[in-house]
């Protein structure tokens, strides 16, 4: 059991890291290299599915791009750890109850402002996606609102549906049940 005291505690004490780090410095590449990398260091051998699916960062790359990057890493290694400590500081049944998160997390019965404020609240947009993202979505109120056949209102939101699969889970998942609004 010492083991497992150990593990609650650096977890712990490394999600308070990063959330003030995050808080003084979320746009310095250096410092979130530095957390980047003592996360792994930390957790690669300890959590399941820890490092999968993370961004490439290229030595060659621009400084905002590489902390972007960092920024993105960063941000989903510290959603595991909060899944981890979540599912009682084990790796058994882990994938599992991920996915059972999402699930709850999906809003069916969103509507549009409420979406426009969930998003202008996320952390790690930019300014430019975000208004890209509330340009999409006052296009898509405007056609949900017509009064005309679900079928015409269903082919004039495609595009924003093609527009959506480029985004991330996180945005996408959360704009998604508004499609469901042509009802």
């Amino acid at each position: 059991m010492p083991e497992e005291k150990d593990i609650r505690t650096m977890i712990d004490e490394d999600i308070d890291r990063v959330e003030r780090v995050w808080e003084a410095s979320s746009y310095d590449s250096d410092a979130l290299e530095e957390l980047f990398r003592l996360l792994l260091e930390h957790y690669a051998e300890r959590i399941e599915g820890f490092t999968k699916r993370l961004k490439v960062i290229q030595p060659y790359e621009d400084v905002a791009d590489m902390a972007e990057n960092y920024r993105e890493n960063v941000r989903t290694l510290l959603e595991r750890m909060k899944l981890f400590r979540e599912n009682g500081y084990s790796n058994e049944g882990l994938i599992e109850y991920s996915i059972a998160k999402e699930r709850e997390e999906l809003n069916f019965n969103a509507d549009f402002t409420t979406v426009r404020l969930e998003i202008g609240m996320m952390q790690g947009l930019s300014l430019v996606e975000r208004e890209d993202i509330m340009v999409h979505l006052d296009a898509m109120e405007t056609i949900c609102a017509q009064v005309t056949p679900k079928k015409e209102r269903w082919e004039m939101l495609r595009e924003h549906l093609v527009w959506l699969s480029g985004k991330d889970v996180t945005v996408a998942m959360k704009i998604l049940p508004l499609f469901f609004r042509i009802n």
